[in-house]
């Protein structure tokens, strides 16, 4: 009995012929089809199904093995009766490895006329393939069994053990990844994405009674209108989901990218790829554009394009997902190379006067990082940033966020030294040395801390997602005040007054501390060598709430 392709496949391919117009209630069951209905793109979920039921590979318990349809992708053919039958073996599933207790067997094979893969068993793997797997496999997917095939001459075959054999000793199974496909009357044809010239991969099913078999396999010809080329040359900004990039800046709107990407397909040129390998062809600025709805909430990087841009002036690549034609495409565009190019830049947001007033320590704080840096690799700095982010009149406090972007001498030296989020901008000034966040920490119009240099640092107390400065006050090293900056105002906790202890300390600088209480501030009550440290926590309401003795807190 011929066995149904899938029950995914019959499912998705059956709704060709159940289709209403829109605004239709359903149609009578016993309504006739008077005219054959037109056909009907798959849905990206029929996609995603189709490619459920034809995948390549599967677990096999003891690790990845081919999947028996995969053999149906080895080779092109008209008709399943004159696939490439040794092609169709070659990955198939065997029913084991012949060894040494197989050696009638393994001799039998040896005997056949032209024999030529060595005398003894463990010269190379013989995979045994039983002509009930075969026919299994050729009837569920086809129709057909392997009686019914052109040619099966190019196997070696023992009718005693009514067994194929085959020797491979490597690993690539035939495949076919589904990007789009149409329904029509009882035939479904399906297609892969294209290649670089626009030909592709095309599978046809077919309905026979009540199952759905594979008619042929092929490729089509090429097709300049399905290249990436000719797909960007009609690239519309309904069809882009989401579009990103690195940099500070938000991102660009698709109405702006799409017109840009389609004029600069007037200016292909060929060229050598970009590179990622640290040199002077590298990729410095780039692009990601997912297809899809907008309202999708999340993007496969299968139905990407994405552009890349360098130090050569003008120059952009472009190329895409699994799902988009292949192939590389080099644009010489001005206007899309500047677009790329100025996606990080943005104006200096500099307080002149109150950089003026604590000049001395902000200077120092980014000489120092300088020199740390790429072990003083960057040439010099420049302010980008130095503005108040909070005040408290009270305490006569504030606090400014501060940061500065960096030169290399020679200039295009800075875009070989990015790392861990950094970026640089089109005049190639290097940013995000600090990749969180720097405070200067003003008290009474002194500047008391930097966040970073040791001497303060910025935790989440409270996890609300909002850091707070735990700073250790001058002249008081057993000493912290909590700066609070939630909701821009800012407040000051100084933990000794308020809690009448000795020292205080964040418990995170504790080496033995329990996890759970890393988080916390640690309290001294007592005089020198004797008395006793208990654990607080910060909370949302901006007090200390205890939490247990030290001791409780510490790992065993």
């Amino acid at each position: 009995m011929k066995k149904c392709l899938s029950v995914l496949v019959c499912a998705l391919v059956l709704l060709a012929g159940c289709r209403s117009a829109p605004g239709d209630g359903p149609a009578p069951s016993s309504a006739p089809a008077e005219t054959p209905e037109a056909a009907r793109a798959l849905t990206r979920d029929e996609v995603e199904r189709v490619n459920k039921a034809f995948a390549s590979m599967e677990d096999g318990g003891s690790g990845t093995r081919a999947t028996p349809v995969s053999g149906f992708f080895t080779s092109r053919y008209e008709a399943p009766e004159d696939l490439d039958f040794a092609e169709f073996l070659r990955y198939f599933p065997d029913d084991g490895t012949l060894s040494a207790e197989n050696r009638a067997e393994s001799d039998a094979l040896a005997a056949l006329p032209g024999y030529p893969w060595g005398d003894s068993v463990g010269d190379m793997p013989i995979h045994r393939i039983p002509r009930a797997s075969v026919d299994e496999a050729l009837s569920r997917y086809a129709g057909i069994t392997a009686a019914e095939l052109a040619d099966t001459s190019g196997v070696p075959y023992l009718e005693e053990y009514d067994a194929w054999y085959t020797f491979t000793s490597d690993f690539g199974p035939g495949t076919f990844h589904c990007v789009g496909g149409e329904a029509e009357g009882d035939t479904a044809r399906l297609w892969a994405a294209p290649g670089e010239d626009g030909s592709r991969a095309e599978l046809t099913l077919r309905k026979e009674g009540e199952n759905w078999f594979i008619r042929s396999f092929l490729d089509s010809g090429p097709d300049p209108g399905r290249t990436l080329k000719g797909f960007l040359s009609e690239w519309k900004a309904e069809e882009i989901g989401s579009v990103s990039w690195g940099g500070p800046n938000e991102d660009p709107a698709a109405e702006v990218l799409a017109p840009m990407v389609r004029a600069s397909m007037e200016r292909t040129v060929d060229h050598n790829a970009l590179t990622l390998n640290g040199s002077d062809t590298d990729v410095v600025w780039s692009l990601d554009v997912y297809l899809g709805d907008k309202d999708a909430g999340g993007w496969s990087g299968e139905d990407a394009v994405h552009l890349w841009a360098g130090l050569e002036e003008n120059l952009v690549e472009i190329f895409a997902g699994e799902n988009l034609p292949r192939g590389r495409l080099f644009v010489e565009d001005e206007a899309l190379y500047q677009f790329l190019r100025t996606q990080n830049d943005r104006p200096d947001h500099i307080d002149r006067a109150a950089y003026a007033s604590y000049r001395d320590t902000v200077d120092a704080y980014f000489d120092a990082r300088r020199t740390e840096a790429w072990d003083g690799g960057f040439s010099s700095w420049e302010l980008t940033d130095f503005f108040p982010v909070a005040e408290n009149e009270g305490r006569n406090a504030q606090i400014y966020a501060m940061a500065a972007a960096y030169r290399a001498d020679p200039p295009e030296k800075a875009a070989r030294m990015l790392a861990g989020g950094m970026y640089v901008d089109s005049t190639l000034r290097a940013h995000g040395l600090d990749w969180r966040p720097v405070y200067l920490l003003a008290v009474d119009g002194r500047a008391v801390h930097v966040t970073g240099d040791g001497r303060a640092e910025d935790v989440d107390l409270t996890d609300d997602g909002e850091a707070e400065i735990v700073a250790y006050l001058p002249g008081n090293v057993r000493g912290v005040v909590i700066y609070d900056l939630s909701g821009g105002k800012l407040t000051g906790l100084d933990v000794n007054q308020t809690l009448g202890c000795r020292g205080s300390d964040y418990a995170g600088n504790i080496g033995n501390i329990r996890g759970e209480y890393s988080n916390c501030i640690e309290a001294f009550f007592g005089e020198d060598g004797a008395g006793v440290s208990k654990i607080y926590r910060y909370t949302a309401a901006r007090t200390l709430e205890y939490v247990c003795g030290l001791d409780e807190a510490l790992r065993r």
